[in-house]
């Protein structure tokens, strides 16, 4: 079993494009966001770190960074590096499929109160994920279908600039 440290698979830099369905379960209306990541696979650092660019049709975007500590199958989830100041984002998750290379990851977080449960699908070039949002009294509120293509560095910097990333 590959772990971090210095046996470890090199580093890997992966870009997304696609599209966020969000159904609202309050309204059962819909809307769609354009998506933009970037996946850091990093065994020697023993994490995986997503950050994404979301934005809605006509509105600002926004920024989601994802840190993942990895041990074993296991991940600790947060939005923030700094172990002494925990984020607004935590969780666990188990990776499932070979070490580094994994396909299907399933996750449950907390967003201040808000639960996430969300599952992962890596298959060929593609990135399909499927969230399950839940206020804190357990009510579930929305629906997230998210499907994105690895593309090249250089569409991800032009995309980056054009949707107006931070």
């Amino acid at each position: 079993m590959a772990a971090a440290g210095t046996n470890a698979p090199a580093r890997q830099d992966l870009f997304y494009y696609g599209s966020a369905r969000i159904l609202d379960l309050f309204s059962g209306g819909t809307n769609t966001q354009k998506v933009l990541l970037e996946k850091i696979i990093d065994p020697q650092a023993g994490m995986l770190i997503e950050t994404a660019c979301f934005q809605e049709h006509g509105k600002a975007p926004g920024s989601s960074p994802v840190y993942m500590k990895v041990s074993g199958s296991s991940v600790t989830i947060s939005d923030t590096l700094a172990a002494d100041k925990p984020g607004k984002l935590t969780g666990t998750g188990i990776l499932h499929g070979r070490n580094w290379d994994w396909n299907y990851l399933e996750f449950s977080m907390n967003f201040s109160g808000v639960k996430i449960e969300d599952v992962n699908f890596v298959i060929k070039n593609k990135l399909i994920a499927r969230k399950k949002i839940f206020m804190a009294n357990g009510a579930p509120i929305q629906l997230w279908e998210t499907e994105m293509t690895v593309i090249k560095p250089e569409e991800y910097q032009k995309r980056f600039k054009d949707m107006g990333c931070r």
